[in-house]
């Protein structure tokens, strides 16, 4: 499975998890490089759970204090594995 940039950005830009107005296009990038580095390293071995919980962990990290965990991750991390599904 092989991460496309741009399409993890659209959707993390959609979803803007720190719900910074205006979100600049390329607001999350560091946090979608990390996402993607990640996807691509699991290869055929990735799930669902290990994805939400990287997603978690890298916006945790960067915007600690500002970031919430929540139920929407779920829906976020299958957004992006289907589109990285798609994309192969």
């Amino acid at each position: 499975m092989s991460a496309n940039f741009y399409k993890i950005r659209e959707i993390i830009n959609e979803s803007n998890p720190i719900e910074i107005e205006p979100l600049l296009d390329d607001e999350y990038s560091l946090e979608i490089k990390t996402i993607k580095e990640f996807i691509n390293e699991q290869k055929t071995d990735l799930n669902l759970l290990a994805l939400k919980d990287k997603i978690n962990e890298v916006f945790c990290k960067t915007f600690e204090g500002y970031y919430t965990q929540s139920d929407h991750t779920l829906e976020v991390a299958k957004k992006i594995m289907d589109a990285c599904l798609q994309a192969n």
